[in-house]
C-alpha cells in the first residue's frame, strides 16, 4: 500500500541543485507546490477491526451511527448489521429476515428526534425471494422491520414511478429538509437513475437520468449511479461509478460540478467529514471495475459558502490522494464504500469481495 505525498523541501533542493538551478528557484518551487499540492497523510491502523469469533460474510457497507461515536458495518449474511466502536470492537449486531442482498444503510433523523436504519436490497432476480430485493427497507436502528418503499421480491423490478418501483437500487441520503435522496441502477440493471421521494409516502418528488433511463454520461446523466450524499447546504453528490466522476447539484437538480479525478476506475464510494459551519471535506473511493483489489481514496475540501459557484472550489486539486490495495477475496475485492469520522481523522473502507475485514485509516 503507498500514499500519494507532495515533493518534500529537501526533495525540492536537490531537484534544483541537479538542475543547476539557484536557491531563489528551489523556494519558489517549494511554495508553488505547498500551495498547488500540499497532501494530507494517512496510514492504515493494522489493529483495526478486532473480528474475534465475528463471522465476516462479504462486508458491502458502512455507516456512522447519528451520534457519529459507533460503525455499523452491513453484510451479506448473517449478522447482517453489527456495530463496533470506532477503535474496532464488536458491540453488538442484529440479524432479520426481511433482507436478501442488503447494498447500503443510511440513518434517517426524523421527527420528535426519531431514528430510522433505512437499507437497501439489493438482491438481484437470481437470488431474490419473495420479500427479499429492489426495494429500500425501514428499521428501528435496533432492527426491527417497520416497513419499505418499492415492492420487493423476485421479478419486481421495474421503471414505474407512481407507485415507485427500483431496479438494483444502491443507495440513499436525506437532506436538512428531510427529503430521500435515491441511487437507482447497479450492474445489469433497468434504471441508471437519481429520484428524490417524500420518505412518509414514497411519492417521487423528482428524477434524474438520460431518456429512458438509459446509461448516459452528460449532466443528470448516469452510468451506475452507486452512492449518495448530501451537506449542510442540501448540495447532493453522486459517485457517477461508470463515467469515473462525482457529479454535484443543487437540491431542485441544478448542475453545478463534476469531478473526474479518477482516471479509468470506478467511483464507488462517498462520504462527508469535517461537515461544519467552517469547513467539510468530500472523501470519495473508486477502484478498478474488475475487483483486483487496487484503487484509491481522494479528500476534497468542499466550500461550506452554500452560494459558491463551484463546491469544489480548487477541482481535481485535492487535499489526498490514497492509493490502497486490498487483499484478494473469494471473488476478488473492491474499494466499494467508505465512511468518515465527522472531525476528518479517520476513514474507514468496506472491500466488497469475499470475507475480507474493512480496513480503518487514520490521518497522521
Amino acid at each position: 500500500m503507498s500514499v500519494s505525498v507532495s515533493l518534500s523541501t529537501k526533495g525540492l533542493f536537490q531537484a534544483a541543485a541537479r538542475a543547476g538551478g539557484s536557491l531563489i528557484f528551489a523556494l519558489a518551487c517549494f511554495f508553488v507546490g505547498a500551495t498547488a499540492s500540499a497532501q494530507e497523510i494517512y496510514s492504515e491502523d493494522k489493529n483495526f477491526p478486532e473480528i474475534g469469533s465475528f463471522n465476516l460474510q462479504n462486508v458491502s457497507w458502512m455507516t456512522l451511527s447519528p451520534a457519529g461515536d459507533q460503525l455499523y458495518m452491513v453484510q451479506r449474511g448473517p449478522p447482517a448489521v453489527s456495530i463496533w466502536t470506532l477503535d474496532g470492537r464488536l458491540v453488538s449486531s442484529w440479524s432479520t429476515e426481511w433482507l436478501g442482498e442488503p447494498h447500503s444503510l443510511t440513518f434517517q433523523k426524523a421527527a420528535q428526534g426519531k431514528i430510522f436504519a433505512w437499507i437497501t436490497d439489493m438482491a438481484p432476480p437470481n437470488t431474490a425471494g419473495g420479500a427479499f430485493g429492489h426495494c429500500i427497507k425501514k428499521f428501528t436502528p435496533d432492527g426491527n422491520y417497520l416497513g419499505s418503499i418499492g415492492v420487493c421480491g423476485a421479478n419486481s423490478q421495474g421503471s414505474g414511478l407512481d407507485p415507485v418501483q427500483f431496479d438494483k437500487v444502491t443507495d440513499v441520503a436525506f437532506d436538512g429538509n428531510g427529503l430521500m435522496w435515491v441511487t437507482d441502477g447497479d450492474v445489469g440493471g433497468l434504471n441508471n437513475r437519481v429520484l428524490s421521494l417524500d420518505p412518509e409516502t414514497g411519492k417521487v418528488l423528482q428524477v434524474w437520468s438520460a431518456p429512458g433511463n438509459k446509461a448516459g454520461s452528460g449532466p443528470g446523466q448516469f452510468n451506475l449511479p452507486h452512492a449518495i450524499t448530501t451537506d449542510r447546504c442540501n448540495r447532493v453528490f453522486v459517485a457517477d461509478a461508470l463515467n469515473n466522476r462525482v457529479q454535484i447539484f443543487e437540491q431542485n437538480g441544478r448542475f453545478l460540478q463534476q469531478l473526474q479525478c479518477f482516471g479509468t476506475l470506478g467511483v464507488y464510494g462517498l462520504a462527508l467529514g469535517n461537515d461544519t459551519a467552517t469547513s467539510a471535506q468530500l472523501f470519495v473511493s473508486s477502484s478498478t471495475t474488475t475487483f483486483t483489489g487496487a484503487g484509491n481514496v481522494q479528500i476534497f475540501p468542499v466550500s461550506t459558502d452554500c452560494k459558491a459557484p463551484l463546491p469544489v472550489e480548487k477541482g481535481c486539486q485535492g487535499a489526498a490522494n490514497i492509493a490502497i490495495s486490498l487483499p484478494q477475496g473469494t471473488s476478488g475485492s473492491a474499494l466499494h464504500n467508505i465512511a468518515a469520522t465527522r472531525d476528518g481523522e479517520a476513514f474507514f473502507i468496506a472491500p466488497l469481495g469475499g470475507n475480507l475485514p474493512p480496513e480503518k485509516w487514520i490521518r497522521n
